[in-house]
């Protein structure tokens, strides 16, 4: 996989949008009925962050919140099987990830744009478009550029296949290794490498296409 090399024409794409970490974290959403201490300190450290995933896997602002409660109900439900056989961390990744896809398949029937802002350091954290603050002037035309270049690259992202969108969210916009990928999703690291490629391949076609429709 070393010597694979990302397609030329999505190569400059990612890199114009690769994530820059948020200063700081989203408020954490309502936490929902929590006995355990354990997971009440989980809930208060990894809720902003869950949220921001589940708002990047292309859940609406309601749609994140609601995840958010799913998955640390099965965080409270199956902490006592955590054994340290790995991070907590990842292990709570592994819940979370499993736990928003259940949601996902059961609530969402149509795909949704993913809630990226295009900021002037590349995608923020999921912050919704009601919330964001418009400039009174319109932007210099190199900003509006690359604001158009984020919205395409948006759509495409729209169009892959669950399991090519979720690689390249995690990937490229969440920053992770490529063995903590495999690590939370389970998969054998060469997988989660070739799916990586051939997800980039078809952002790449899926841009093409979107740009020749232009």
């Amino acid at each position: 996989m070393a010597g694979r090399r990302r397609p030329k024409g999505v190569r400059a794409a990612l890199s114009a949008v690769r994530l820059t970490r948020p200063q700081a974290q989203p408020e954490a959403p309502p936490a929902p009925p929590l006995a355990d201490p354990r997971v009440e300190a989980l809930f208060q450290e990894y809720a902003p962050k869950v949220y921001a995933l589940a708002r990047r896997f292309g859940f609406d602002a309601d749609e994140a919140e609601d995840g958010v409660q799913e998955v640390f109900v099965k965080v409270q439900r199956r902490i006592s099987t955590f054994r340290g056989e790995a991070a907590l961390s990842t292990w709570l990744y592994q819940v979370a990830v499993n736990a928003l896809r259940d949601h996902r398949r059961r609530t969402l029937r149509l795909a949704r744009p993913l809630p990226f802002a295009a900021g002037p350091g590349g995608f923020e954290d999921a912050e919704p478009a009601e919330q964001r603050v418009e400039a009174a002037t319109p932007p210099p035309a190199e900003e509006a550029v690359r604001a158009e270049r984020k919205t395409l690259i948006r759509a495409a992202l729209d169009r892959l296949p669950a399991r090519f969108r979720e690689v390249l969210v995690l990937r490229e916009l969440e920053g992770w290794s490529y063995r903590d990928i495999a690590r939370v999703l389970e998969l054998p690291q060469g997988t989660v490498e070739s799916r990586i490629f051939r997800a980039r391949e078809r952002l790449a076609a899926e841009l093409k296409k979107l740009e020749g429709a232009l």
